[in-house]
């Protein structure tokens, strides 16, 4: 019989050592306030992705718990250290500052159907990608009011991206074809519509300008 000083450690032990080793590389001080991070996000990582989780989606949960405590500086290095969000770090700080419900929408940030986004004529503007193609629907997914309920709560997720300024913004939508049954003229209009409706209860100036990128 194994004695239990050579015990494997459990799942959470060995997402905190790594998460201990992610914050080193980052030269994120140790102390009382990383320690306890590395615990709620190591817990996370063991409840919601017992099989793993790509680098990118850690370091973008390192740097929302960094936001989430109110120190952006870790919170950039975690973000600069990666790829995928090095490019739109100050648009990723504003947004992971003001989202609460960031769990829900990893997934949809790890697949790329929602990322910041650049366009020439979005000045400084806040700019946000929904692409359609990686949710592809199928047989009895492609029923119109299926279709049209998926994007109402995509949508209603991302509402609180425009909030800071007051639906100032751009949302660019890719893979409106990937939709059909639904025409993307239709797409269009309800998802104008459904911006239109979050401008009152909001408080928003404006609402999102669309692009339909194809």
């Amino acid at each position: 019989m194994r004695s239990a000083l050579f015990q494997a450690p459990e799942p959470r032990e060995r997402w905190s050592a790594h998460l201990r080793e992610v914050f080193q590389s980052l030269e994120i001080p140790v102390g009382p306030v990383a320690d306890n991070l590395a615990e709620s996000i190591a817990l996370y990582c063991q409840t919601f992705h017992p099989r793993g989780l790509k680098s990118a989606d850690l370091r973008l949960l390192v740097a929302r718990a960094f936001c989430a405590v109110g120190d952006r500086a870790a919170a950039r290095r975690a973000l600069e250290s990666s790829t995928p969000h090095a490019r739109h770090v100050e648009r990723w700080l504003e947004v992971l500052s003001e989202l609460h419900h960031f769990p829900q929408m990893l997934p949809f940030f790890s697949r790329g159907i929602v990322r910041p986004a650049d366009w020439a004529g979005a000045q400084l503007d806040r700019m946000w990608t929904l692409d359609f193609n990686p949710l592809a629907p199928s047989g009895a997914e492609r029923h119109e009011i299926v279709l049209y309920r998926t994007v109402r709560l995509l949508l209603e997720k991302m509402f609180v991206f425009w909030d800071a300024v007051r639906g100032e913004g751009t949302l660019g939508l890719k893979g409106l074809p990937a939709l059909a049954p639904m025409p993307q003229d239709e797409v269009l209009e309800y998802i104008a519509d459904l911006f239109q409706r979050q401008r009152e209860p909001r408080g928003w100036t404006a609402v999102p300008t669309l692009l339909n990128l194809g």
